[in-house]
């Protein structure tokens, strides 16, 4: 996702890959301006395509998270179908969000990792 900073004309004069105050505008990548934009920033910086593929990992990684918890709750699937490896790192990264926002995702932990079996969470 892209969201453009317009000037007082309404024009876009910048784009980022984050929503802020002065970036509130979405945008698709392909509309001119915003094109010339994404050119201008890859010859004038250093900033590569995959820097801005890991920039917006974490977003995606938010994205997939709620489309796993979506169809979770609408028993499309089932979380324990999912391989277990990927349902560790899951619960951990929901965790650590919890943790991370102070709020209380009350996660349920196994007996088995609290007495320090060899599989984490994280």
């Amino acid at each position: 996702m892209l969201y453009a900073k317009v000037n007082e004309n309404g024009e876009i004069i910048d784009v980022a890959t984050s929503q802020s105050d002065d970036y509130s505008l979405l945008v698709a990548p392909n509309e001119p301006t915003v094109a010339s934009i994404l050119e201008s920033k890859f010859t004038a910086t250093s900033t590569s395509t995959q820097e801005m593929l890991s920039n917006s990992d974490t977003d995606m990684m938010r994205i997939l998270e709620d489309l796993i918890d979506l169809l979770s709750e609408k028993r499309l699937i089932q979380f324990t179908e999912l391989p277990l490896p990927a349902q560790k790192k899951i619960l951990g990264r929901k965790w650590v969000r919890g943790v991370h926002s102070s709020q209380d995702d009350s996660l349920m932990v196994d007996d088995h990792y609290e007495k320090g079996g060899d599989d984490s969470l994280i």
